[in-house]
């Protein structure tokens, strides 16, 4: 490697780690002030859009638990299935997500069709192809409320510095829910729009 290219990519890096700290503190900010938002789901879509341009990632999605039910309901999603997969509902024990829903902990997978926690319910019935994923919990106060993903990572694989961008935007998106959940009950009797529930 010569000093030109050597520099260069030392130069990228540099410009990578700046962009993940960048986001960082925007997520910390965003924990802070997001409950005085209006539209709550709205703010944090573009926190989901920023941390999936900052990753490299082509898609990617919060779900919501349906405790009732015992299954995943995909309220936010980015990249090829944007259209079709919010309000879709998946069994929380299902693939990495179930996983992760399970043992409350973030994963990294970057061959997922060698790894047996994988389902392809998705990938099958939206003509849809994972090839790789990171997925963390959603928390708040020891409750899980949800589970964030990205998928297919531009250029390279998932790291640990994407899962650190992802548990923190999990803990904005239980603070959403939670919100949510608060205004909801203050209007009780009122309708709302079905993503909010």
């Amino acid at each position: 490697m010569s000093a030109t290219t050597s520099a260069q990519a030392l130069k990228q890096e540099n410009k990578t780690l700046r962009n993940y700290l960048n986001t960082v503190r925007e997520l910390y900010w965003a924990s802070q002030e997001i409950t005085s938002a209006d539209n709550l789901l709205y703010e944090l879509n573009q926190l989901l859009y920023k941390v999936m341009a900052v990753v490299g990632a082509k898609d990617g999605s919060i779900c919501r638990l349906d405790k009732q039910s015992g299954e995943l309901v995909f309220m936010l999603v980015h990249g090829e299935l944007g259209r079709q997969l919010p309000d879709y509902r998946i069994k929380s024990n299902t693939g990495i997500a179930g996983w992760v829903v399970e043992n409350r902990q973030p994963i990294i997978v970057n061959e997922p069709r060698q790894d047996s926690r994988f389902s392809e319910i998705v990938d099958s019935e939206f003509g849809f192809f994972t090839r790789s994923i990171v997925s963390a919990p959603i928390m708040r106060r020891g409750s899980l409320k949800g589970v964030v993903q990205l998928l297919n990572k531009r250029g390279s694989e998932f790291n640990e510095a994407d899962t650190v961008l992802l548990l923190i935007l999990g803990q904005v998106s239980a603070i959403v829910f939670e919100e949510i959940e608060a205004r909801s009950g203050l209007k009780k009797g009122e309708e709302e729009d079905p993503i909010y529930l």
